[in-house]
């Protein structure tokens, strides 16, 4: 979109005309210059004010009527709920001339070029499934298997509820040789489980989780790949520790989620509640103490591949979990971060063609929705995309 564009829009919403989905525009456009003032940057000094005077106006009175018409929920003391809702309706695209909004729950959409599909697949969004690996070398494929008792080890059922999820149940007090098991998850899928313990864990597309079948006397221990979101059962008797490719995460009681892929640059540790300590692991896989470091609620600890120290950031706590509740969520993504969540989800691979977009993308969209409008969004930047049986081409 181009100034003379933008600028239509934003007369006709002082006129009252404005569509539905111009005026969420608007409301999309103030609040992402209201939250990072450096794009103000990019407008002249007459273009900026009267941008954020004309909108602000009258933004309050009108999101106010939208949240009474819309039943909104609202975050007690935050005084933004607008915000919030905002957030939940739209997805928008930030480039360096332009931003774009895609309305995932209204029922006229803008106009955008359908994307281009060289030989016709049809690629659908993921869903519950996994592989469940006993220590015998079993594998049980879960999302197929019928409901009910799937194995009986070492004095722990393991039974399947009708909503997917799978549950471990002692049956003996003491459990003096528990078994590992696996549930692995490939890309297109995702899968909810409760250990022994009584600790939730979801795992992501591409993900999974080794633990025992009974926890010990000393210590829960579980090793991931992947993405794995853990609501931890409190224990003090016993840490809950998580390990992951170069990182070991303790904890007593608390909700956090790990996101350590291989093709990210760095594990990404986001806590939503309680307390963890976090620490490197060595070239040897042991804990590197020295260095460790807690968190606190709010924040996220990096550990890079090739950096020795753990970052720490307060982040938006929200953006960590979208994937297990439900919907891709971005806040200043590159094309490269959004196609990998895409493909992970949607298991199709990416190719780039060309330079690079450097376009950014802030938002949210349900990951139930066809690949196709999640693809829209690319190339309302300019980004020429394609797909090609089960590759999503993507070029400038």
């Amino acid at each position: 979109m181009n100034k003379e564009d933008f600028f239509i829009i934003l007369n006709k919403y002082n006129q009252g005309t404005a569509s539905k989905e111009e005026e969420s525009f608007l409301f999309a456009y103030y609040k992402l210059f209201d939250l990072n003032e450096d794009i103000l940057d990019k407008l002249d000094k007459d273009s900026k004010q009267y941008l954020k005077e004309s909108i602000k106006q009258e933004i309050d009175r009108k999101v106010q009527f939208s949240a009474h018409t819309r039943s909104l929920e609202t975050e007690p003391g935050s005084g933004n709920y607008y915000l919030k809702w905002l957030t939940a309706a739209m997805l928008i695209m930030v480039s360096s001339l332009g931003y774009f909004f895609y309305n995932r729950s209204a029922d006229k959409q803008m106009a955008t070029p359908p994307v281009v599909q060289k030989k016709q697949e049809k690629i659908v969004p993921g869903t519950n499934q996994a592989l469940l690996t006993l220590a015998d070398g079993k594998v049980i494929v879960l999302g197929s298997q019928a409901n009910g008792v799937l194995s009986e080890q070492s004095g722990v059922s393991v039974r399947k509820l009708k909503d997917g999820q799978l549950v471990y149940e002692m049956k003996e007090t003491l459990i003096e040789n528990p078994v590992l098991n696996t549930v692995s998850t490939p890309k297109g899928g995702q899968y909810q489980l409760l250990l022994a313990d009584g600790s939730k864990v979801w795992l992501n597309a591409a993900s999974s989780i080794r633990f025992p079948s009974a926890f010990g006397s000393a210590e829960r221990l579980v090793e991931i790949t992947g993405e794995v979101y853990f609501e931890v059962a409190p224990d003090k008797s016993k840490p809950f520790k998580v390990k992951s490719e170069n990182q070991l995460i303790e904890v007593l009681g608390t909700r956090f989620n790990v996101n350590t892929y291989p093709d990210e640059t760095s594990s990404k540790t986001t806590l939503i509640e309680g307390k963890v300590s976090i620490s490197k692991l060595t070239a040897q896989g042991q804990a590197d103490v020295r260095g460790s470091r807690i968190m606190q609620p709010g924040q996220q600890a990096s550990v890079h591949k090739s950096k020795p120290d753990i970052h720490l950031e307060s982040v938006d706590t929200e953006q960590a979990i979208a994937w297990k509740n439900g919907y891709f969520k971005f806040d200043k993504a590159d094309i490269q971060t959004v196609m990998r969540q895409i493909c992970r989800w949607y298991d199709v691979e990416a190719e780039y063609r060309g330079k690079l977009s450097t376009d950014l993308f802030a938002g949210e969209i349900n990951r139930d929705e066809d690949v196709n409008k999640v693809l829209r969004i690319l190339q309302l930047s300019n980004v020429d995309v394609q797909i090609k049986g089960r590759k999503i081409i993507i070029s400038n």
